[in-house]
C-alpha cells in the first residue's frame, strides 16, 4: 500500500466528485461561490444556505451536491462521520471550536481542487 499525502488525497477526491457529483451545468459556478460563502459566513452559515437553497428540490441541488462532496472528502480523511447534510450540520453544531476550525480549513483546501475540476458552464457565443 502506497502512502499518499493530503494534497494527493484532496486532488483524487475532488476529481472523483467532479466526475460523479458535479456534472450539472451550474456546478462549476456553485463550487466557485462556496469558498467565499464559507469565508464570510462560516461553514455553518454556508451549510445552512445550501440546505435552504436546495430544500424545494426533490434531490440535492448544486449547493447540496457541493457539500456532499465536501462531506465525502472529510469522511475519507477522518474529519467527520457524517453521511448527509443533516448529519454534518448536527455534528458541527455540537462540535467544539477547534473541530469547527479544522473542518473549515480542510474543506477550503479541498475546495481549491474541486473548483478546478468541476465542470464550467459553457459560454454563449455572441
Amino acid at each position: 500500500m502506497k502512502i499518499q499525502n493530503l494534497d494527493q488525497i484532496r486532488a483524487k477526491n475532488a476529481l472523483v466528485a467532479a466526475e460523479n457529483k458535479m456534472g450539472g451545468k451550474n456546478s462549476g459556478e456553485v463550487v466557485k461561490k462556496v469558498p467565499p460563502m464559507i469565508r464570510e459566513n462560516g461553514i455553518l452559515g454556508a451549510l445552512a444556505f445550501a440546505k435552504d437553497k436546495d430544500k424545494d428540490k426533490e434531490s440535492s441541488g448544486d449547493y447540496g451536491k457541493c457539500f456532499e462532496a465536501i462531506i465525502a472528502h472529510l469522511k475519507s480523511v477522518g474529519k467527520t462521520s457524517a453521511s448527509s447534510l443533516d448529519d454534518f450540520l448536527n455534528e458541527l453544531v455540537d462540535a467544539d471550536s477547534a473541530k469547527l476550525r479544522d473542518v473549515t480549513a480542510e474543506s477550503m483546501l479541498y475546495l481549491n481542487y474541486l473548483r478546478r475540476f468541476a465542470e464550467k458552464p459553457e459560454k454563449k457565443e455572441e
